[in-house]
């Protein structure tokens, strides 16, 4: 009988200040190139790097680097898929923001949504179709919601939620009356 044994391989140690980077590349197979993001996002912040298709302008993706590792934050857009993930991304940021879903809720239902583990659900990677599957769900859970969440009287004695804001509490059952003036109704 044979024993087979396997040897650990070593480690590099990368010394304070080097990073590694791993290639990135466009779509169209060419290599990105590490730049500065001005020129490029209409949001630019000082020092903002963006990896760059080398075949620029002919090829006109990127995709921003983060600031700490440098890490491509998604992979190489070009323009319409670009405006797909900014489009798919501002109806995302509703479910949580709105209070519909916490940030992590909305993160599991959208790893549940394209279909992807929780450490990959992220917007920056995902293509045309799944942009706009997440951007029609999130409008269609976003429309229900409005539609089905209760609405609040507010008058200047306060406000009013739930079943019974169809009718002021005045004591009377009419809406609006009472002396705290004119209810209004808001969705």
């Amino acid at each position: 009988l044979g024993v087979f044994v396997m040897k650990k391989k070593k480690k590099k140690k990368i010394k304070m200040g080097q990073r590694q980077q791993k290639q990135v590349r466009c779509h169209c197979g060419r290599p990105a190139v590490l730049r500065s993001a001005e020129g490029f996002c209409r949001t630019y912040r000082e020092g903002e790097m963006v990896y760059v298709c080398s075949a620029y302008p002919a090829c006109d993706s990127y995709v921003r680097a983060s600031p700490d590792t440098l890490e491509p934050m998604g992979s190489l857009a070009w323009p319409e898929l670009r405006r797909l993930r900014f489009e798919a991304h501002q109806v995302f940021n509703r479910l949580y923001l709105t209070g519909l879903m916490s940030k992590t809720q909305a993160y599991q239902w959208l790893a549940r949504t394209v279909q992807a583990p929780m450490g990959h659900a992220h917007i920056g990677h995902l293509g045309e179709h799944y942009c706009r599957v997440v951007i029609q769900e999130c409008k269609r859970l976003l429309q229900n919601w409005q539609r089905l969440r209760p609405q609040r009287i507010e008058w200047k004695g306060g406000t009013q939620y739930g079943a019974h804001a169809t009718r002021a509490s005045t004591g009377r059952g009419e809406y609006g009356s009472g002396r705290h003036g004119p209810a209004r109704l808001h969705p």
